[in-house]
């Protein structure tokens, strides 16, 4: 449904009265009254929904065993598999926890077979794990080792040639290799036996130091061709983290885990809570000598050294690696520069920002508070828009006065909630899944002006909403990144969200600054109905989210 006003002298709406980058709809469907402050909910319902994550939402299921599976053979009950040197024992937990714990129900594991002492070592970690039904040791018959352990959950798997077979496919949900790779067609075959949110972790046995020449040369070689490799194979998602506890003769030693979807993004970047409720649900924070919830942050964002390696590749386009920290060269203008005012865009579009002073071309605009903005990630995001679709679908059902009342409730809050990231901010799905983001200071007035004659927008952009198709989003909105491996840009993802808008051209003292929302659109999915709203919105024929949402508060 698109709200209409009264008549249609506007020209453009702003993004304080925008639904954009989403369609003009209410929240979740259907009118609302909204009687609660926004930003009072908006900081209630974020707590609520952390309160949420601690009260154990995930559930476990469990499926049919290994053997119905696959056609292998039990293991024999001979050896015990914890006897391993204690110092040794942090490098197989740094391999194993991450990416159980990214995965967000693991069942079926598989462990390359390999020296017995890492079999055995691998699968002692896997094993903690209560969500494991089969645990499963891939190789061909020298490897196998039939007689590994008493566990019933393990059996073996003899693979010719390291091939998946066919009757395999998507039935693993995590593979990992404790063998130190040597060549990037080790593990190639692998890619088919993972389901679709399947998860790869390999033992790089090195680590990154700011010394080494670029990924592909010398001794990382290897590293390079593999983490080209994997993207070229169809992983989505790769990323290098490294564990200082580890012993071997650097000290350290670092691990690639490559997902097979990038939906996947949101669970490794799952936040502290979240890795904590896992690692409860999962083996209990006693069963685990040095990972937790704080070390796996640390695993999130590789090292220093893995960025600047990769960004000495004369093949990573310059962009990729252009957004380590502000330029320097980019002159800001700060917030005390600003004002805000009733726009000029029309009647319907709200507040707008100006310039106090005049503001040349080429400068940044509010970089000092960029860093402060709001982000709701996505496991926040997904329980708000839960509720948000749960308090819809029960709105008018006929209920007890007081569930009735509950449900209105619940539905104003959160509805608030979700204008308040729609009007204000915008949604991305950089992170995986579907978050929010929304500037916390003045910049979140900043108006959309049509026809493309905004003053502050990425270098040399030159659409709008009436020269591009809304039936073809843009290939940049199509995939996560260039390419699934870029530390640089792991390395940087609040900044690739918040920065790099510029003026193009001089901007005069008292001069709205407007900006192009095409460029706020984060999702391909959102594409049509976004740049169908703006068309709207230009033509004076709908109102934004924020005007919409304040008539109906004053008219309640």
């Amino acid at each position: 449904m698109q709200h209409q006003p009264p008549s249609s002298d506007a020209k453009s709406k702003s993004r304080s009265s925008s639904t954009l980058p989403f369609p003009t709809t209410t929240s979740c469907g259907g009118s609302y009254v909204i009687r609660l402050s926004g930003l009072s909910i908006f900081v209630a319902i974020l707590s609520s929904a952390f309160i949420a994550l601690f009260t154990g939402r995930m559930t476990s299921s469990y499926l049919s065993t290994r053997q119905q599976q696959f056609n292998c053979q039990p293991a024999a009950a001979d050896s015990k598999l914890t006897e391993t040197v204690e110092n040794v024992m942090f490098d197989y937990e740094a391999l194993v926890h991450p990416a159980m714990i990214t995965h967000p129900n693991p069942k079926r594991v598989a462990v390359l077979g390999g020296k017995q002492q890492q079999t055995s070592a691998t699968l002692g970690e896997v094993l903690k794990h209560l969500s494991v039904k089969d645990a499963v040791i891939l190789g061909d018959e020298e490897n196998a080792h039939r007689d590994e352990a008493t566990d019933a959950r393990i059996s073996v798997l003899e693979m010719k040639d390291q091939e998946c077979s066919v009757e395999d496919h998507g039935l693993l949900d995590v593979i990992i290799d404790p063998n130190p790779f040597k060549a990037a067609t080790d593990f190639s075959s692998y890619f088919n036996c993972l389901n679709d949110d399947g998860v790869l972790v390999l033992n790089t046995n090195t680590i990154i130091t700011h010394k080494d020449p670029a990924l592909g040369i010398g001794r990382l070689n290897v590293l390079g061709r593999v983490t080209d490799f994997l993207g070229e194979v169809g992983y989505e998602s790769v990323h290098l983290y490294q564990d200082e506890s580890s012993s071997n003769d650097f000290g350290a030693r670092s691990f690639l885990v490559a997902l097979k979807s990038a939906e996947s993004r949101a669970d490794w970047y799952s936040n502290e809570a979240e890795v904590n409720i896992r690692l409860h649900q999962r083996i209990g924070r006693s069963e685990s000598l040095e990972f937790d919830s704080p070390t796996m942050l640390t695993y999130q964002t590789p090292p220093k050294a893995v960025e600047t390696v990769f960004c000495r590749d004369s093949n990573v386009e310059a962009e990729e690696c252009g957004i380590r920290g502000f330029d320097p060269e980019v002159v800001n203008v700060p917030y005390s520069d600003l004002s805000v005012g009733k726009s000029t865009m029309g009647e319907y579009s709200g507040r707008g920002i100006f310039a106090k002073k005049d503001i040349p071309k080429g400068r940044a605009i509010g970089m000092e508070k960029s860093w402060l903005s709001y982000f709701i990630y996505p496991s926040a995001h997904s329980i708000i828009m839960e509720l948000c679709h749960w308090a819809d679908d029960h709105w008018a059902d006929e209920n007890e006065d007081d569930e009735e009342d509950y449900v209105e409730e619940v539905y104003e809050s959160v509805s608030a909630v979700v204008g308040f990231s729609e009007g204000y901010g915008f949604w991305s799905s950089l992170l995986g899944r579907s978050h929010s983001s929304v500037d916390s200071g003045l910049m979140m007035f900043c108006n959309h002006e049509c026809n493309g004659t905004y003053n502050l927008c990425q270098d040399g952009a030159n659409d709008s909403e009436d020269s591009v198709d809304p039936n073809q989003p843009p290939e940049s909105l199509s995939s996560i990144w260039r390419s699934a491996f870029s530390p640089a840009f792991e390395r940087n993802l609040r900044q690739a969200l918040i920065s790099g808008d510029k003026t193009n051209r001089d901007i005069k003292k008292g001069e709205e600054i407007l900006c192009n929302y095409l460029e706020f659109i984060g999702r391909a999915s959102d594409w049509e109905a976004d740049v169908r709203g703006l068309q709207g919105q230009c033509a004076g024929t709908e109102l934004g989210e924020i005007s919409f949402y304040e008539r109906e508060k004053q008219q309640a």
